[in-house]
């Protein structure tokens, strides 16, 4: 247990709790809810869930700022009073908050259209580990006034800055959705399947791959009318490579989506986040499989076929997790890519020179989430 617990309630204590830590060189644990980033040994933690206070939405402008330890769902309910949203949907949305998810870079489906965290901040307040405070853009879309801080935090796992607020753009809330449900014999078909849906002139907000069973959701959300058309077009490019299709819409739609997360995230096991050429999905699945079935563990994948992005939960003895990750890490980097399990980074290249400059700079006595990060 650290020696001190600090769940200040606004920036400022915050800062006075950095201010103090870094004074005495005590090491520093940043914790949010708790939903993607494990715990470390550590002589302080900081909560930031008691930053909830104050989301301040400029409707007309499509931004807001919201306080870092609010929730995603919690921001949503009040955005949605009109009519817009700030379209994420990381898994455990109704606990994850807004601090960690910058802090993560964390995404779900709905990164095919929308993008991820660094791709709607637009403006950040952090506390620095020294305990002074800064902020960065604001609420102009186009700002680009010196460095920006705001995507810098994005992934940086609290080992920079602590994100005490920040600001993004936001989307109008579609007034209708249908998911096409798109079945196939194996995943490399799904793989090639998805790249096809990806090129059509059509604009899913979510392409998303399943296995077992070998499926892709394919979430359109627009005017009914819309959904309806390019639905269609989908169901005609599904059938000329040999998948079947089915429509859900309404409870059907929100239950299947709700299990398609809870495939991942609600069961033990290991979750390795694999990341390549969308045209190297195909060959990256073929080897999970193989991997899995050789060595007897548990496989679920999902993910964002048409970008690259995999998720695999391996389940089963611990020796095949672990050997199963190493192979999925060389094969990715080969590719060019990685596969990132939670605390196994693996090398980060030329980058990481650059990394730990960054790290120095920020956090001279290294005392914010020390083992979370490479660079760290």
């Amino acid at each position: 247990m650290p020696a001190q617990v600090f769940e200040p309630t606004d920036a400022a204590g915050i800062a006075a709790a950095l201010h103090a830590a870094d004074s005495d060189s005590l090491a520093v644990f940043i914790r949010g809810a708790g939903t993607k980033v494990p715990a470390r040994a550590s002589d302080v933690v900081i909560g930031t869930t008691k930053l909830t206070d104050g989301v301040d939405h400029v409707a007309g402008d499509l931004v807001a700022t919201v306080p870092a330890g609010a929730s995603l769902d919690a921001v949503n309910a009040v955005l949605r009073k009109e009519g817009q949203w700030l379209p994420l949907d990381p898994p455990r949305a109704h606990r994850a908050t807004i601090g960690g998810i910058v802090a993560t870079n964390d995404s779900g489906p709905r990164r095919h259209r929308f993008g991820a965290p660094r791709d709607l901040i637009i403006g950040i307040e952090v506390a620095l580990a020294d305990g002074r405070r800064a902020r960065a853009g604001g609420r102009v879309v186009k700002n680009v006034a010196g460095y920006d801080l705001s995507k810098l935090m994005c992934g940086s796992l609290g080992t920079l800055a602590v994100v005490t607020s920040a600001t993004f753009k936001l989307s109008p809330i579609a007034p209708y959705s249908q998911t096409l449900v798109a079945t196939a014999g194996d995943v490399r078909a799904l793989s090639e399947l998805a790249l096809a849906l990806a090129a059509a002139p059509i604009g899913p907000t979510a392409i998303e791959l399943q296995s077992p069973p070998h499926r892709l959701l394919v979430r359109f959300e627009t005017t009914e009318g819309a959904a309806a058309a390019q639905t269609k077009t989908a169901s005609a490019i599904c059938a000329t490579h040999g998948a079947t299709t089915n429509v859900i819409a309404g409870q059907a739609e929100v239950d299947a989506w709700r299990a398609h997360e809870s495939r991942i995230f609600s069961a033990d096991g290991t979750v390795v986040k694999v990341a390549v050429l969308p045209t190297d999905v195909a060959d990256m699945l073929s080897s999970i499989q193989r991997l899995t079935a050789s060595t007897g563990v548990d496989c679920g994948i999902s993910g964002r076929a048409a970008l690259g992005i995999v998720l695999v939960r391996l389940g089963g003895d611990g020796d095949a997790q672990a050997h199963i990750v190493s192979e999925l890490r060389r094969e990715a980097g080969a590719r060019g890519g990685s596969a990132v399990a939670p605390g196994s980074f693996g090398s980060l290249g030329d980058a990481e020179p650059i990394m730990r400059a960054v790290k120095a700079r920020f956090d001279p006595h290294h005392i914010l989430n020390a083992g979370i990060a490479p660079w760290n």
